[in-house]
């Protein structure tokens, strides 16, 4: 909420018209997500040996990039994906951003869901089962493809 608020007082004043687009959501919630993704991804890197995985590359003849892409990312993709799935189910369910930077000439997922509140609880509760439905399916598909690498690797 305050952030929020600091955010419209920022971009007011600004050359830009930025409040009440969705560009301002678009950059707050980048903002919100950051820390999210920074702290699984760097968790994977502390798991990885990043130093040895790389000279190992290049004494195999490997440039940087070619190690990097070959051999690091794949290494990253469990904290990739993890907090691809924690900052996506996080501002999905981001209501304040949303209804005060934007209100509602855009409507997103918690607008549309606090207005048909009013409307339909039966059908309002089925949106969000069905959500959940989505959000367990991605997980589930994203497991089920990490532990089949897991096996063609062994």
């Amino acid at each position: 909420m305050v952030s929020s608020v600091g955010l419209l007082q920022i971009y007011a004043d600004s050359a830009i018209p930025l409040v009440g687009t969705p560009w301002i959501l678009i950059g707050t919630y980048f903002t919100i997500a950051l820390p999210f993704m920074y702290r699984a991804i760097s968790n994977s890197f502390e798991a990885i040996n990043l130093n040895d995985l790389m000279d190992a590359a290049h004494l195999l003849g490997a440039s940087t990039t070619k190690a990097f892409l070959l051999i690091i990312v794949p290494n990253l993709k469990k904290g990739l994906l993890a907090s691809l799935f924690l900052s996506f189910s996080f501002l999905l369910g981001e209501f304040v951003f949303a209804n005060i930077l934007v209100g509602t000439r855009y409507e997103t997922l918690q607008i549309y869901l606090y207005n048909m509140r009013q409307t339909s609880g039966h059908f309002t509760s089925a949106l969000v089962m069905t959500y959940f439905f989505f959000i367990f399916l991605l997980t589930w598909l994203a497991s089920r493809f990490s532990s089949n690498q897991q096996k063609g690797k062994s």
